[in-house]
């Protein structure tokens, strides 16, 4: 999901090594100018440039000038850009590993996802390096949940709805099916404008990403049901990190991993004001999620799993989460 929230930063790095002049990182976003988002990495950006006393300047584009995610990936394998701070869908793609944190039902909060998240850190790290990229920074956006036309109270009315799914996220394209609900898949850019044409009937994101792509003023009702959860990261690739000179790396290093928390935090308190009263005041009706709905939601997760396992997620991996969830649940119990 793209829903999602979803942000891209792209760093162009013209470098030498040397306590020169370094040049300019060109950071491109997704997300809308003016968002909690944008002004995160807005922040990043002068610590970067302060840090290193102007040598390594910070230029920042928003609102999807320079293309989706994955076209950003792309652009940054030509060599025409060199990293990203995605908001799920490119990450994924880096690290194969990371699709488990969207496993649907594996988390029942933000805080068990972060401390997952955190646990899988050296193994993320190493399908980046892999794949010829340095991470930066990861954290936990926020829950998928969902934002309709029609009040959705089951699992049933739920598959009775085509709900839209942008098309550069890999992981729910194939998830949805599973659980047997209906997709449309189309550029994030174009889902406000299908929904009003009638072509779908919801979307499945982050609160904070209704909010800032305006799918809040879109939908008539939301339904807190956790799908699953996003989670975005902070990555250059090893070529444009290693030209630079070592201090600038550590204040890059640093930068980054700071505003993938102060994401984090941010996100999690704009969740908290959006569920408590926000989206309400907005014109948005909630719909309790009953018990019953919940548990069937549950179900149909845990069977999903096992089709998951096939194709995008290794089961050893999904194990090793639902292991870690446990650990988590027993020690927060006591």
């Amino acid at each position: 999901m793209r829903g999602l929230l979803v942000v891209v930063v792209v760093i162009g790095l013209c470098s030498s090594g040397r306590a020169e002049p370094q040049g300019a990182l060109r950071l491109a976003s997704i997300a809308p100018d003016g968002t909690g988002w944008a002004r995160e990495l807005r922040a990043m950006a002068r610590e970067v440039e302060g840090a290193t006393s102007g040598r390594v300047r910070v230029k920042l584009y928003f609102g999807g000038i320079a293309g989706d995610e994955l076209e950003m990936g792309e652009r940054i394998r030509r060599n025409q850009l060199d990293g990203a701070a995605s908001g799920g869908m490119l990450c994924e793609q880096m690290s194969p590993a990371m699709r488990v944190m969207r496993v649907p039902g594996m988390f029942a909060s933000r805080e068990e996802a972060a401390a997952v998240l955190g646990r899988l850190k050296p193994l993320l790290d190493g399908d980046f390096a892999t794949n010829g990229f340095t991470n930066l920074g990861e954290t936990v956006i926020g829950p998928s949940i969902l934002f309709t036309r029609t009040p959705v109270r089951s699992i049933e009315e739920l598959r009775k709805g085509r709900y839209w799914v942008w098309d550069a996220d890999k992981m729910m394209a194939g998830v949805f099916p599973i659980l047997g609900f209906k997709t449309l898949r189309l550029p994030i850019a174009e889902a406000a404008r299908a929904y009003e044409e009638g072509r779908h009937d919801g979307f499945v994101g982050p609160p904070t990403a209704a909010l800032g792509f305006q799918w809040s003023a879109a939908a008539k009702y939301y339904e807190d049901l956790r799908l699953a959860y996003i989670t975005g990261c902070v990555v250059v690739s090893n070529r444009a990190f290693d030209a630079l000179s070592i201090d600038a790396q550590q204040a890059l290093k640093a930068a980054a991993a700071k505003a993938s928390a102060r994401i984090g935090d941010a996100s999690r308190e704009m969740d908290r004001q959006l569920l408590g009263g926000l989206f309400r005041r907005q014109g948005l009706t909630e719909v309790p999620v009953s018990d019953a709905f919940r548990a069937e939601f549950d179900a149909a997760a845990k069977l999903a799993r096992v089709e998951l396992a096939r194709a995008e997620v290794q089961q050893a991996l999904i194990d090793r989460v639902e292991a870690m969830v446990a650990g988590y649940r027993a020690e927060h119990r006591r």
